[in-house]
């Protein structure tokens, strides 16, 4: 008789644990949920803590080692089923490696809604993030940094060239694609990216707006400065409800520096450290974190902004997003110093 009173009592403690498994692990159960159909709202372009969530979901996964995959075309398998799962149900992907340029796009959508991805900055072969240091010397490289005139957008209009090289090597396969997945329908597109991608979303959603292709939202992350303050009233006119988000004195996005002639296109929601997001916030003051600027710290705390019952229906964030945080101080004490130079020999930079 003890010996049964043992054995139910354990198992009454596993059954326990199994259900607080179930409660405390969020997304558990919508791993396989098509939350891209069923809470992606298409209702509005601009702030809406579900559609950044799931834009910056699909910007995570646009990096290789996110899902553990060595070639574009294991890539390309992995992202569809992954995203099929999720509700999305036709795609195509773009892969140009050139001198020039470098760039990958994910082009999905399913009955309501077109997403265009640009990838960020290729992961490094031992699997983690790239680090900053890259960005930060492609960013402000010569050859990249020299302004692209785009006269046909004004007589006065600069982008960064290297960003609009990265969308021009792209760009006609990139707006057929699109073409085809809004035809017929009335699908909303939005134009999302991450890191350097997110520095190609305004130059690729003005250019397809311009040339009359319907772009309805614009969600960038980690995302630098790309154009002059011409092409900034340029895009602020057309997308209003631009969302920029920065996490935490991202180092990128205070690239390249204001003195230089660029300009942001909007203003920030920013994600705080004590887990808050302002919306229309300030840039950030002081210093840049190299450690603030991979996907993971942005998925995460966009996933802890969710109100619970949301979490539930939309895939968590695995664990991999925990680990990816290394900062660099030899970086962070350049950037410092190009800092504290300008500052010391000019008036305070204007907040863009």
């Amino acid at each position: 008789m003890p010996h049964n009173d043992a054995h139910r009592t354990l198992f009454r403690y596993f059954a326990i644990l199994c259900c607080l498994l179930a409660v405390s692990v969020p997304g558990i159960g919508a791993a396989g949920s098509p939350c891209f159909q069923t809470v992606f709202n298409t209702q509005t372009d601009g702030h809406d803590p579900v559609n950044a969530y799931l834009l910056m979901l699909a910007c995570t996964y646009s990096y290789p080692n996110r899902i553990n995959t060595a070639t574009f075309e294991e890539f390309t398998a992995k992202y569809k089923a992954r995203f099929s799962e999720w509700g999305m149900n036709t795609f195509d992907f773009i892969d140009v490696r050139q001198k020039t340029a470098d760039t990958q796009v994910m082009i999905m959508s399913n009955e309501r809604l077109v997403i265009v991805v640009f990838r960020g900055s290729e992961s490094s072969s031992g699997g983690s993030f790239s680090p900053v240091k890259a960005i930060y010397d492609w960013i402000l490289t010569d050859l990249n940094f020299f302004p692209k005139p785009v006269e046909y957008w004004g007589r006065k209009v600069r982008v960064h060239r290297g960003f609009w090289n990265a969308l021009d090597v792209v760009y006609p396969r990139l707006k057929t694609m699109v073409n085809d997945h809004l035809a017929g329908s009335d699908k909303r597109l939005w134009i999302t990216g991450h890191s350097l991608g997110a520095g190609i979303v305004p130059l690729a959603a003005y250019r397809l707006a311009f040339d009359g292709v319907p772009v309805y939202g614009v969600f960038s992350f980690a995302g630098p400065r790309v154009g002059n303050e011409e092409f900034t009233d340029l895009c602020r006119d057309r997308f209003p409800q631009f969302q920029r988000w920065v996490n935490d004195h991202d180092l990128v996005t205070m690239l390249p520096f204001p003195w230089l002639g660029f300009k942001h296109v909007s203003k920030p929601n920013n994600l705080y450290n004590d887990g808050r997001a302002v919306i229309g916030d300030r840039a950030f003051n002081g210093l840049g974190k190299v450690a603030s600027h991979p996907p993971g710290p942005y998925l995460q705390k966009l996933y802890a902004l969710l109100p619970p019952a949301l979490r539930l229906q939309v895939p968590a964030p695995s664990s991999l997003e925990v680990t990816d945080s290394a900062s660099d101080p030899g970086l962070e004490k350049e950037f410092r110093i190009r800092r504290w130079a300008h500052a010391f020999f000019n008036p305070p930079e204007e907040e863009d």
